[in-house]
């Protein structure tokens, strides 16, 4: 038997596209192989053995440093939260993607994407984000996305995350042309994005690895209490220190700084208004769990 180490690439129903030294493996997993009672995903390390003719069977998965919810995939070191003039900003699902980096120590980039259309997104981003994370303005009809190609210095594996239509396989594209995804729109419908890319897949991109993914409407945390979930909001943290409570939560204590601070306008009342909404959420969770 002989036993190879690679990385999961790409998955779907069931079948595992492995690289293993610059050579692909079509691999299964034959007893439904799981790990952590969660199923194989892009970005997993695996062991193998190597059936010839370029297929082999799944043995082990190596264990995993970090693991996103949305998008699911595993050993990412850096997140680019795609965003973009339209559709119109879900900054309630940016937030949580940028908690889920937070929680999973994964560098996350806020990328504005389709800045050609309109810069409009950028000052709300810049309100709402500035200091949390790098802002980068990019289109992917000029060169303008190279400027992504310095997050994966170092062989480091980066992944798009954001609704459908942001542009993220667009960016690939522009960044690897023989990936050649398929784009789509907005629906004329619902004037939501239009799913294209079905499936994750990790691509080689300049120094590093590039992940294309599906675009979500809906990002969970369920991970996090909802008293814990102040200490991934690093600018409340910075502030909370002056907090009457060294616990507090930021929602009904008195002498509470952070609400203080988004008052005199230091802190931005529209994001501190969602993580209200987020702490609310995580609070009805835990009630209806027990």
């Amino acid at each position: 038997m002989v036993i190879k180490s690679g990385s999961v690439i790409k998955s779907v129903g069931g079948v595992f596209t492995v690289m293993s030294d610059g050579v692909k493996y079509v691999c299964f997993a034959p007893k439904k192989l799981r790990y952590n009672d969660l199923d194989i995903v892009v970005g997993d390390k695996v062991k193998f053995e190597d059936l010839k003719r370029g297929k082999g069977n799944i043995l082990e998965v190596i264990p995993r440093k970090n693991k996103l919810v949305r998008p699911e995939i595993a050993n990412v070191d850096v997140c680019f939260v795609v965003l973009a003039c339209e559709p119109q900003p879900d900054l309630y699902l940016c937030d949580k993607v940028l908690i889920n980096c937070f929680q999973e120590k994964i560098e996350p980039v806020i990328v504005v994407n389709k800045v050609d259309l309109s810069r409009d997104t950028v000052a709300v981003v810049e309100d709402n984000y500035k200091g949390l994370a790098d802002i980068v303005c990019v289109s992917a009809l000029d060169d303008s996305v190279k400027q992504l190609c310095s997050y994966l210095d170092g062989g480091k594996v980066a992944c798009f995350a954001g609704q459908s239509a942001v542009g993220k396989t667009s960016l690939l594209n522009a960044l690897l042309p023989e990936a050649n995804g398929a784009t789509g729109g907005l629906s004329n419908k619902s004037g939501r994005g239009v799913h294209t890319t079905r499936h994750s897949s990790l691509h080689r991109v300049a120094g590093g690895y590039l992940v294309d993914t599906c675009g979500f409407s809906l990002c969970d945390l369920r991970d996090i209490r909802s008293d814990e979930l102040r200490l991934y909001l690093d600018d409340f943290v910075t502030v909370s220190h002056n907090c009457k409570f060294n616990s507090c939560t930021h929602t009904v204590e008195p002498d509470c700084a952070v609400k203080s601070a988004v008052e005199r306008g230091e802190l931005c009342k529209a994001r501190y208004e969602r993580y209200l909404e987020e702490y609310n959420e995580l609070k009805e969770f835990e009630k209806n769990q027990y």
